[in-house]
């Protein structure tokens, strides 16, 4: 656990992704939930020390990484109605098959057959928290994942980023979109050279480094998926282009993780191939995923 601003703490150490949470007198604000019960309860007692106050968390996308773990923390959980869609057309019931994508989730052993427990407040494309301590201010920046959300605290200067730059693994693909991705990349950049503190998913604070890398590793990945589009009408050979998009000349990755790397980049390619190439709609972007409202949504929590 680490402070990286007055009421803001970090946790880059439990299985799963990078979690915060913005701790005040009267209330604490999770950012994703821990992967193992065990580890929400030490979340838990972390940031309230003990105390019975109350608790909401906020997930920046629908990735089971950040998701599966939310119902151990027993309280509101916030989202974008993308992320609520994507609940709402999943299982009932959580069943932990394996699908070799190369997350988290699929290496732990994890209970099967729980209810998933849905969002309770939704928002389109900002949120804001009027509370009596810290304002927090949820924005959807589309790229990374169907429903991935910022969460930013002006007062301490700090941005909540998930998925959006990751340092040390190769990015998720499966539910990207890299055109808007990129866009987001050049808002983000901004911020940082404004002097905001930047927390990704995955690896804790992300430095200016780490934007510029993932923004090179995603146009090399725009280039070839266009390359071998032009000569290929499936996805049966996507796997040729992992030699070719050089993921540790991007990202420093470690030895015992290649494997794993190498399996999330599959994956990813052939689901970011078959919905954007071969016009195949999957659960993520289908036909019945809601359209954004252009409005913004304010919320006053005491």
């Amino acid at each position: 656990m680490k402070q990286i601003a007055e009421n803001i703490i970090i946790e880059t150490e439990f299985t799963g992704v990078t979690l915060g949470a913005i701790i005040q007198p009267n209330r604490v604000v999770y950012i994703d939930a821990p992967l193992l019960p065990e580890h929400a309860r030490l979340w838990r007692i972390a940031a309230t020390a003990r105390k019975k106050i109350p608790q909401q968390v906020i997930l920046l996308d629908a990735h089971h990484d950040r998701t599966i773990g939310s119902r151990y923390l027993e309280c509101t959980i916030i989202a974008h109605e993308r992320t609520h869609w994507i609940y709402q057309n999943r299982p009932v019931t959580f069943k932990p098959i394996s699908q070799n994508s190369g997350c988290e989730w699929e290496k732990i052993r994890i209970q099967n057959g729980f209810r998933w427990i849905y969002p309770e407040l939704v928002f389109s494309q900002r949120l804001d928290l009027h509370q009596s301590e810290l304002h927090i201010n949820l924005q959807y920046h589309p790229g990374p994942s169907a429903g991935s959300t910022w969460v930013e605290i002006p007062a301490r200067n700090v941005i909540f980023v998930g998925d959006t730059v990751v340092a040390g693994q190769v990015p998720f693909l499966h539910t990207a979109e890299i055109g808007p991705w990129l866009k987001t990349l050049d808002v983000l950049e901004n911020r940082y050279d404004e002097g905001c503190l930047i927390v990704g998913g995955r690896n804790g604070l992300i430095e200016k480094t780490d934007i510029q890398a993932m923004r090179a590793f995603l146009l090399k990945a725009q280039d070839c998926l266009s390359d071998y589009a032009a000569v290929s009408e499936t996805d049966e050979r996507i796997d040729s282009l992992i030699p070719l998009l050089e993921m540790d000349s991007f990202f420093k990755i470690k030895k015992d993780q290649m494997g794993e790397m190498v399996e999330r980049l599959s994956y990813g390619l052939h689901h970011y191939y078959r919905r954007n190439y071969m016009g195949i709609d999957e659960i993520v972007f289908g036909s019945n995923e809601p359209e954004s409202a252009s409005q913004e949504t304010e919320s006053e929590l005491s």
